[in-house]
């Protein structure tokens, strides 16, 4: 164990990866069992693979920082945030099974949610109120809202703007008229949907699982040795195919060249864009979350976009972004978007 641990320290982005990468492919039977086979008891397997990220860069927080590190507080306040959390989640998660796959309310499924999906949600959650000072640092942006407000807002509809800008764009050069993307009819109810859709990727997908690991750990780490541009970079290339398992459950062509081509176009100005809001926003995980969340929504309501537009769209937007705040250039060692690892308790 000692030996696991100091080469966990030795090399905590490669050690962040590795088990990111075993607990999703190691749980990848899931997907299949679940999306393609129906065994729906194999569901809490699906999310505990899509939370990987942020359950490995807390382990390997909590490693390099020692098992004497320092404690703040009492259990009371995470026990009282878990909790929320997992209520929360259920009603989430609920909500979505309802309005998107018509599934009625039953108290068995309420109590297998609240006990079996919920929980490591909920925990990753509580994590921003951990008693360890590392892990609670590394969480922290999560939950804190004050002075990421505004990029909040625009993490909201970055993504999706460019996304519709692409549905005007491809319908006025005659590519594909506007009405052939969604047949979604715009009111109230659609909000209400999009809010759902919006919460439940957030939760137990994007936000919480996916961004908690991606921007909470792996993206300050490696700007800490790199320009933001080279780090997005590098948080694409092992984005991608760790949806490998996800995306052949889906019926995706994942076994030809042109799938995985298509895939890095957009994931590579997509990992720019939510780089770019990471830094400034000051590192808030919460932004970086929305941000993923809000992009897989929008996709979720507008399932036929032109994405040869597209992709020529975002690759000008990110074009901008990386001159505008010359992305190639290291950031300050003491910028709160650059992270360091905490120091080995003794």
């Amino acid at each position: 164990m000692n030996q696991v641990s100091a080469w966990i320290r030795k090399r905590p982005l490669g050690s962040f990866y590795v088990i990111t990468f075993a607990i999703t492919w190691g749980l990848g039977f899931s997907y299949i069992a679940v999306l393609q086979n129906e065994q729906l008891l194999l569901l809490p397997l699906i999310f505990v693979a899509t939370c990987a990220p942020a359950l490995a860069g807390m382990i390997v927080t909590a490693v390099e920082s020692g098992q004497g590190r320092p404690k703040l507080g009492r259990n009371r306040a995470r026990w009282i945030v878990f909790f929320m959390a997992q209520i929360a989640c259920t009603v989430i998660f609920l909500a979505h099974l309802h309005f998107f796959q018509g599934a009625p309310f039953t108290p068995i499924l309420a109590l297998f949610t609240f006990f079996l999906l919920a929980p490591t949600v909920a925990y990753i959650v509580s994590a921003a109120y951990s008693r360890g000072t590392a892990v609670r640092a590394m969480m922290a942006s999560l939950v804190k809202l004050r002075g990421a407000g505004g990029w909040v807002l625009l993490a909201l509809v970055f993504i999706p703007g460019i996304m519709l800008l692409s549905v005007a764009t491809s319908d006025f050069l005659g590519r594909q008229p506007a009405s052939a993307v969604s047949n979604m009819v715009p009111g109230m109810p659609l909000l209400g949907l999009v809010a759902v859709k919006f919460l439940y990727q957030f939760f137990f997908f994007n936000g919480t699982g996916e961004e908690s690991g991606w921007s909470g750990f792996a993206r300050p780490r490696l700007q800490a040795r790199a320009s933001p541009l080279i780090a997005a970079l590098v948080v694409a290339l092992f984005w991608v195919p760790w949806h490998f398992f996800l995306w052949a459950a889906e019926g995706q062509a994942v076994f030809t060249i042109s799938f995985w081509f298509e895939f890095y176009a957009i994931h590579v100005p997509t990992s720019i864009i939510i780089t770019w809001l990471y830094n400034r926003s000051k590192g808030s995980i919460l932004v970086a979350g929305i941000a993923h969340a809000a992009a897989n929504t929008a996709i979720a309501f507008l399932p036929d976009l032109d994405w040869i537009v597209l992709i020529a769209m975002m690759a000008v937007v990110t074009l901008l972004l990386v001159l505008m705040d010359r992305m190639w250039k290291r950031l300050p060692q003491e910028d709160p978007a650059v992270g360091h690892a905490p120091r080995l308790a003794v």
